[in-house]
């Protein structure tokens, strides 16, 4: 469903992302994994549109959207939750969901469906989100995204400034969004927490993938060669 072909992208004269390839199926859950400065944000955002690639190729459903505008992404399903949520904080828990309606993309998911998802937003619907704490708030980003009916979610740092038992709420609602069809696109810097919940998983460093594969069969080791790049680069199974 999404496809990226040798994406490279530069912040001025910094090349923050190099040659990546990467390629998401429908209801498929795919975890970016690195530490800070790898590049994770950076080859999120461009799926989004929001940064012009060097060079490189994104495509979704087969048709070519390296060019297209953020807003155009969204509307062929391709929405974002971005790192530190992002939110109106004047405005209410219902008229943030709403904001996702902007797309005017149909779909099974509506206020009903989300407050479903998390049952403590119906009662509060009203409040500033302001006043909601970090977790609540990381939540709402979430029912904004669903709310733009998305084909694929791609998601930054979910986890990041949250209590562990947060974190696992908010991960605990990713397997009905996959039931759903949905494809998940999520960067993390949780290691752990990425590779229980993705089917596959790709690990950046200095914005080249290092290792990629499924976690269950990528041994500890591996994945801290990759990740801090200790005893040279690690590539992916199987490679010399």
């Amino acid at each position: 469903m999404l496809e990226v072909r040798n994406l490279t992208v530069r912040h001025g004269y910094l090349q923050a992302v190099t040659n990546v390839n990467l390629a998401l199926a429908a209801g498929e859950t795919v975890a970016i994994i690195g530490a800070n400065g790898a590049g994770k944000s950076t080859l999120l955002r461009s799926i989004a549109g929001l940064h012009r690639p060097h060079a490189g190729d994104i495509s979704f459903d087969g048709r070519p959207i390296t060019r297209l505008a953020s807003h155009a992404r969204v509307r062929q399903g391709l929405v974002l939750v971005p790192e530190g949520r992002r939110l109106f904080p004047s405005l209410s828990v219902e008229e943030n969901l709403r904001i996702g309606t902007t797309s005017g993309r149909p779909g099974s998911w509506d206020l009903r469906r989300v407050f479903h998802l998390f049952p403590w937003m119906e009662a509060r619907r009203r409040e500033p989100t302001v006043h909601l704490s970090g977790g609540e708030q990381q939540a709402v980003a979430l029912g904004r995204a669903l709310m733009a009916n998305p084909r694929v979610l791609l998601l930054d740092e979910l986890s990041l400034g949250l209590a562990p038992t947060m974190v696992r709420r908010i991960y605990g609602v990713l397997p009905e969004l996959v039931r759903d069809g949905i494809g998940v696109l999520l960067v993390e810097q949780d290691v752990g927490q990425a590779l229980r919940v993705a089917d596959r998983f790709q690990c950046l460093l200095e914005g080249r993938t290092t290792l990629e594969g499924r976690p269950r069969e990528a041994t500890p080791a591996a994945v801290e060669a990759a990740y801090f790049g200790r005893s040279g680069r690690a590539g992916p199974p199987g490679a010399p």
